[in-house]
């Protein structure tokens, strides 16, 4: 523990001398943001939060979420790791003190807040219902940590580096999550369950196990460890290794075509005009159109998918390799790899928020036959999944400058005209059994025709740089 402290220390110390600012005034500007406004909200949350254990709770959701992206990249490409492993630092005191460095002020705000609350519920409840507290909140302390230092243990793993750049979004989601559980369910209100007991018990099982587990497993391991015990099964792997989906994700993921910011706002749209669909059919407002339940479960679920279609075209599009593809199409099973990458991305990508909207539908709209209008949909994305990326093989592009002129303006003017195409079959497939079978019955040709197309004739396009219309007429 004293190797722990000792390091953690220094990078503190470090950490202070690099912002080149007078100490004091850092220290006191420290010591009211993270210790004296904790402490005051602390003795405030007695008064005015009944249940104190849901906050004592959420210390396990806060420890184990907030900043953990960010540790993550201290312990991945801090400019001193393998200064700290030419010093035999081992892992566990590596990712310690990489973890505390970022985290110490947010550990020390939830101490303080929680000594706080602890000493003014103590003085006003007595002694019974504060060390039940005082044990739960400190279980859900312990047990956060400790799942927060094997969460970043397994993620510092070279082979979870494609996940690495979304931890960040998912803690958040995590964290929102949690909030609207407390909220919907007035957890703040509620007094203190009777079955805390056997939530402290848990905890604290669950605490010593991942203690034994990381005084056996992690303690004094070298901080490359990973790279030794995976060099071999590397080679073996990369010899039957005939794909690159694995490897074009981490690249999009890196370097997205959209900035997130762009297609969080495309999904939003589209997922506001599912919601507003919905709402019609709720509230009644479409029952003036006589439109029947089948045709409206379709049109719910395609229509907005257009936009989503939209925003996915950019991660699938064939010359988003911009220059690669031209150079290097002689390869063998070049082209051919990234093809079937983008077109299995793309099913999946489509499939995923088709199956989402088809799930929010089935609770406002009825069906009168369900399993027609199921195998419609998902035929239907299929077709446009695949048409998605046969668009921009037609018309790639690969001379552009900016990623974000990919793809090509005719690639999406193809793609929204095949939208009106494919819309159409959907909504008469939902007619009668005659006009299911007919329409499915060209989907799932169409979609074979455009596969075979893309594989067949890319070769043929893909040194023909159609500009965009702007490039055009200049």
């Amino acid at each position: 523990m004293h190797k722990y402290l000792t390091f953690t220390k220094i990078l503190l110390i470090n950490d202070f001398r690099n912002h080149k600012r007078n100490n004091a005034l850092i220290f006191a500007f420290f010591s009211f943001l993270y210790i004296i406004v904790p402490l005051l909200l602390g003795v405030l949350a007695v008064y005015f939060i009944k249940n104190l254990s849901t906050i004592y709770i959420s210390f396990f959701i806060i420890i184990l979420t907030i900043n953990i992206d960010k540790s993550l990249m201290r312990i991945l490409f801090s400019k001193d790791k393998k200064q700290m492993a030419i010093l035999k630092i081992s892992i566990d005191q590596y990712i310690f003190a990489k973890d505390m460095s970022k985290f110490f002020s947010i550990i020390a705000s939830l101490l303080f807040f929680f000594s706080g609350s602890l000493l003014t519920n103590l003085i006003i409840n007595g002694y019974d219902q504060s060390l039940t507290l005082a044990s739960l909140g400190g279980t859900a302390f312990i047990l956060g940590y400790l799942l927060r230092l094997h969460l970043l243990l397994i993620l510092s793993n070279p082979r979870f580096f494609s996940i690495s750049s979304t931890i960040g979004y998912i803690t958040t989601g995590i964290i929102a999550l949690w909030i609207f559980t407390v909220f919907n369910f007035n957890l703040l209100k509620n007094p203190l369950p009777i079955n805390s007991i056997y939530i402290i018990v848990t905890f604290a099982l669950i605490s010593i196990l991942l203690m034994i587990n990381w005084n056996k497993r992690v303690r004094n391991v070298p901080i490359f460890h990973f790279r030794n015990k995976t060099t071999g099964k590397q080679d073996e792997q990369s010899r039957k290794f005939n794909y690159v989906f694995l490897y074009e994700i981490i690249l999009l993921l890196r370097n997205p075509p959209i900035q997130w910011s762009v297609l969080l706002f495309i999904l939003t749209i589209s997922g506001g005009l599912f919601g507003l669909i919905l709402y019609g059919v709720q509230t009644n407002q479409l029952e003036t159109l006589n439109i029947e339940n089948d045709f409206l479960f379709i049109f719910s679920v395609i229509f907005p998918m257009i936009l989503i279609s939209n925003a996915i075209q950019p991660y699938v599009s064939f010359d988003i390799d911009g220059p690669i593809l031209p150079l290097k199409q002689k390869l063998p099973n070049l082209v051919n790899n990234k093809i079937k990458t983008k077109l299995t991305l793309s099913i999946i990508l489509h499939l995923f928020f088709c199956v989402l909207y088809i799930i929010f539908s089935t609770f406002t709209i009825k069906l009168d036959q369900p399993i027609s209008v199921i195998i419609t949909l998902i035929n239907t994305c299929f077709l446009i999944a695949t048409c998605t990326v046969g668009s921009t093989v037609l018309f790639p592009y690969f001379k552009w400058e900016y990623v974000y002129q990919v793809p090509s303006s005719l690639s999406k003017l193809t793609l929204n005209i095949c939208y009106g195409f494919i819309l159409a079959l959907s909504v008469i497939s939902s007619y009668s059994r005659v006009y299911f079978i007919l329409t499915n019955i060209v989907m799932i040709t169409s979609t074979i025709i455009i596969i075979f197309l893309i594989f067949t004739f890319w070769d043929r396009t893909i040194n023909k740089n159609y500009k965009s219309f702007k490039t055009l007429f200049e």
